[in-house]
């Protein structure tokens, strides 16, 4: 399992194997600035000389180069680790979508899924922690997915209602099931108005509910 995080969430990791995808060093965590954005690329983002298209284009294409160093390429042994081992990746970039640490992890997605294998890495930063609430609307949904699980169990026996809140192997920040390695409700933040089928609505914001199926 791979998870992707803002270096500013560091003590929030409980993974082993713990690295950091950047130029500086940082003190007490290793680094792999193999997996950054060129110096070049990173600068012309950064100063925004070039819109995010153009910076995802040309990231992509340099861990491309990086992947077709066969063996001895870091995203390659990387990916294959990750199969079996869980492992926490951190850029000093804040907590967004529009982040080398997104792009990085689409990557290693796709070749996972080039190879067959169900896993997926998963940036715990790409949302606002706002997305890591939840409403009593989605226990039900947490619910039917727990009972459905054949790796879930209930901690505290006294509870009347199964969730998967209370699952062992529940990484509860993203609700990502660890022994399935792949998130078990999918949450996604955005303001509007209105309401549709699965959401709930409050305070003004709207919560989509996706469920298991939907992010196989």
């Amino acid at each position: 399992m791979l998870y992707l995080d803002a270096l500013q969430n560091q003590t929030e990791s409980n993974t082993h194997d713990k690295f950091v995808i950047c130029h500086q060093k940082i003190e007490g965590i290793r680094g792999i600035p193999e997996l950054t954005p060129s110096v070049p690329l990173l600068k012309k983002w950064e100063s925004r000389f070039i819109g995010w298209d153009k910076f995802q284009q040309r990231f992509k294409a340099e861990l491309r180069e990086e992947y077709r160093k066969g063996d001895i390429s870091l995203l390659k042994r990387l990916a294959n680790y990750c199969v079996k081992n869980e492992v926490t990746l951190y850029s000093p970039e804040p907590a967004g979508e529009r982040t080398y640490r997104a792009i990085l992890t689409e990557v290693i997605n796709k070749i996972w899924e080039q190879l067959g294998e169900k896993k997926r890495a998963i940036d715990r930063a790409a949302k606002s922690e706002l997305n890591n609430i939840v409403f009593r609307t989605h226990l039900s949904e947490m619910a039917e997915t727990a009972n459905r699980c054949a790796h879930f169990q209930p901690i505290p026996e006294i509870r009347l209602f199964h969730s998967c809140l209370f699952c062992e192997h529940l990484d509860a920040r993203i609700y990502a099931c660890k022994k399935l390695g792949k998130p078990v409700i999918c949450y996604r933040w955005y303001n509007g108005n209105g309401y549709s089928k699965n959401s709930a609505i409050t305070g003004g914001t709207k919560w989509e509910i996706v469920s298991p199926c939907a992010i196989r």
